[in-house]
């Protein structure tokens, strides 16, 4: 089974180095096995896409901007887990900021969605908030935030009080 880098790799997209913050916060924050990740802007390679949407940018071009945004917060995450631990996604949290006669919100975040259940297969399926706004940080167009769960991959399979005292003994 590949990992999330090699899925990566294959599906011709590129991880992006861990956002810079754009005021006093944090990228990403890990207490115990939850990591929590800021609100991210579709920031690649230094220029971002803006405007309202559909007014200046399309729905399409909006979707490509929420797949950007969970690259983002995806980079942010996986800079706190060490080689032996995997990510779960729980939660994307959607902003996007459009028209007030503008009802496809869902339909844009699907851009972040999808992406996070192509690269992280099983391990992507999420609960998910959708929210239009009247605007946001740097007139981005979307702004996708996250929470993951660091499952630990060298642990012994725990699925009863003795079964995992078993599989040691082999």
């Amino acid at each position: 089974m590949m990992n999330i880098f090699e899925k990566i790799e294959k599906s011709g997209l590129k991880l992006p180095c861990c956002p810079k913050p754009l005021a006093a916060y944090t990228p990403a924050i890990r207490v115990k096995n939850t990591i929590y990740v800021s609100g991210q802007l579709p920031i690649s390679e230094d220029s971002m896409p803006t405007g309202i949407v559909p007014t200046n940018i399309t729905v399409t071009n909006a979707q490509n901007a929420a797949a950007t945004c969970f690259l983002n917060a995806l980079s942010a995450a996986l800079s706190m887990i060490s080689k032996t631990e995997d990510l779960q996604l729980v939660q994307i949290q959607g902003f996007v900021q459009c028209s007030s006669d503008f009802k496809d919100i869902p339909l844009v975040i699907n851009g972040a969605s999808e992406l996070a259940l192509h690269i992280m297969e099983d391990k992507g399926v999420h609960a998910r908030t959708a929210v239009g706004v009247a605007s946001l940080p740097k007139d981005a167009p979307v702004e996708i935030a996250c929470i993951f769960d660091v499952i630990n991959t060298t642990a012994p399979n725990y699925s009863g009080r003795y079964e995992w005292l078993e599989s040691t003994k082999e």
